[in-house]
């Protein structure tokens, strides 16, 4: 199966990009928006182009004439307009490059959890309403809406996966475990006293991302990808929430030791104030369950991260797949 990863050089991408490494029979291709970025691919074949280019995309895929596009290219930050042209018309772009160049092809839109808000404290079911709370939700609800749209419209085999919130080896700080590793890496080195927090009440469904890539690919490379993925949507999650204040006793169980927190004086309410996964359809149909725990997850990271900066660690744990080689991005 020749596969074509989208965003192949960010933090989920390089892990989908391990994981597939090593699948027999897949015949993978990185997508990347520069050159500069194929150095994170170095071992794999990898294509530059530009979401937004539309000719040269479609052009550039039909050479490589995929069997199967992960799309995990897109924005995460940035202000509405952009947000809605990446991943709303870079995704366009895509779905269309890749029907054209293979009308067989099965097509993963990689979206969000931000999709759902805040409905309420029990699990979340793919049939709950869509309700973003950020401008980066309304651009994924856009997005997935798209792809449905062009799976109605074109009969292409598109399905939709929307992960929750992500933490592995190697995570960057614009995300809270990555944050609070890096900040502990920092107080190991002396270099700050504290955590320097907004909030730590707010709770979120947290997955070691390579439980997600493993869940991607049991999507993609499901027998019956027409029949019963595509034109679907699937969580893919923990199944549990961890308040930040959690992590944080989590991590200091790993080191032993205490680490002290600053709070400004006036805490805001987290506008979701928590977020909790129903797996129960991906697990059904594909039996993908996650594996690993969210210590195991934050024994990684730390084992990685002081041993990037400092050469201090904690031993990995060795149980999953390989992390030396998922950079930070």
């Amino acid at each position: 199966m020749r596969v074509l990863v989208t965003g192949a050089a960010g933090f989920t991408g390089t892990c989908m990009m391990q994981f597939l490494s090593h699948e027999t029979g897949v015949e993978l291709t990185g997508l990347v928006r520069n050159t500069s970025q194929r150095s994170l691919l170095a071992h794999t074949p990898c294509i530059v182009a530009d979401l937004l280019e539309r000719e040269h995309l479609i052009t550039t895929v039909d050479e490589i004439c995929p069997d199967a596009i992960i799309h995990l290219g897109g924005l995460t930050r940035g202000d509405l307009g952009d947000l809605l042209r990446v991943n709303v018309v870079g995704t366009k772009n895509i779905l269309d490059a890749g029907y054209k160049a293979n009308s067989d092809c099965r097509m993963l839109v990689i979206s969000s959890s931000a999709v759902y808000g805040y409905p309420g404290t029990t699990p979340i079911a793919e049939s709950a309403p869509l309700q973003p709370l950020s401008e980066y939700g309304i651009s994924k609800m856009a997005q997935e809406a798209l792809a449905l749209m062009h799976q109605t419209q074109s009969g292409a085999l598109i399905s939709i996966a929307r992960p929750f919130n992500l933490a592995g080896p190697g995570q960057p700080a614009s995300f809270v475990c990555g944050r609070l590793v890096q900040q502990v890496a920092d107080i190991e080195q002396q270099k700050k006293k504290a955590l320097e927090l907004l909030e730590t009440s707010s709770s979120r469904d947290l997955i070691d991302v390579r439980d997600v890539v493993r869940g991607y690919w049991a999507l993609v490379s499901h027998p019956d990808f027409s029949g019963k993925c595509s034109g679907m949507a699937f969580n893919l999650g923990s199944g549990n929430a961890y308040s930040v204040s959690t992590i944080i006793t989590m991590i200091e169980e790993i080191t032993n030791r205490h680490y002290d927190v600053n709070l400004p004086e006036a805490i805001s309410r987290a506008a979701i104030p928590s977020q909790q996964s129903d797996n129960s359809r991906i697990t059904a149909l594909t039996g993908w369950k996650p594996e690993i725990s969210l210590s195991e997850t934050l024994r990684d990271m730390l084992a990685v991260e002081m041993d990037e900066t400092s050469g201090k660690k904690w031993p990995a744990l060795n149980k999953h797949d390989p992390i030396e080689f998922i950079p930070k991005t």
